[in-house]
């Protein structure tokens, strides 16, 4: 069980300041080098590692000492985690009191090297991943961090056709653009954030996209976020020359 924390008045912690390699097996293990020689934390605070990946609700942590006496983690285990997208949390505690507090976090941090079966550094703004998804094609799934582009694993070539075939391309992306920008503005996304969240990074995809480079509306007027959304897809669908791009693949499947 992870234990609870307090996480108020919480530093950020530069990413750099962990470097993870993942090794293929089932399951897959990872390596983890830590420096927090710089952030002057306190030695006695504990430093811990968490993992995550898309699809699964199971977070294990790993124990990595103090700050002043770190365990680097060798060849530990990632059990139950099954997605290509593998990312880690890196996290400095105060567990002197009854309830932890969080000193400083590290977030959203990649492996930098890894084997055939996880995908390294970071993989654009909708990290694509195979699931069971019944009678589904697709679908998307939001984290704090990323949000999933989720591809039926039950149909052979899905995965490598919905990103390269210009018939898929065109019939799924404009659908999942607004999805996408409309669930990032329910959360209250700010493109102008000092951070790389999913609704951040969406957000300002969306806002350089619009024809008028402006910020999206507040929820409260639904019909102004509405037309800013769809404002920003058909921008989206220009760029890529989408209906064009679906005629052509069209007529080349006909006459194969």
């Amino acid at each position: 069980m992870i234990q609870r924390v307090n996480s108020l008045g919480r530093r950020r912690i530069p990413r750099s300041c962990a470097t993870l390699v993942v090794h293929d097996g089932t399951p897959r293990t990872f390596d983890a080098e830590i420096d927090l020689s710089s952030l002057n934390f306190p030695e006695v605070a504990s430093v811990v590692i968490e993992a995550r990946s898309a699809g699964s609700s199971v977070v294990p942590r790993f124990e990595c000492g103090k700050v002043g006496d770190l365990v680097m983690p060798r060849q530990q285990p990632l059990t139950a985690l099954e997605g290509q997208n593998l990312f880690f949390a890196l996290k400095v505690i105060d567990r002197s009191e009854r309830v932890g507090r969080l000193l400083g976090i590290a977030e959203n941090i990649r492996p930098e090297s890894t084997g055939d079966q996880t995908l390294a550094g970071r993989k654009g703004i909708l990290p694509v991943e195979r699931r069971p998804l019944g009678q589904q094609l697709w679908r998307l799934e939001y984290g704090e961090h990323d949000v999933f582009l989720l591809v039926n694993q039950d149909v052979a070539g899905l995965s490598e056709s919905i990103g390269s075939d210009p018939l898929m391309y065109a019939v799924v992306y404009p659908e999942v653009v607004r999805q996408i920008l409309t669930q990032a503005i329910q959360r209250g996304g700010d493109p102008d954030a000092d951070d790389d969240t999913w609704s951040t990074l969406w957000l300002s995809f969306g806002l350089r996209l619009h024809p008028d480079h402006i910020n999206p509306p507040s929820m409260d007027e639904l019909d102004a976020v509405n037309e800013w959304i769809e404002m920003v897809v058909d921008a989206f669908c220009n760029q890529h020359s989408l209906r064009d791009r679906f005629v052509q693949g069209d007529l080349l499947s006909r006459e194969s």
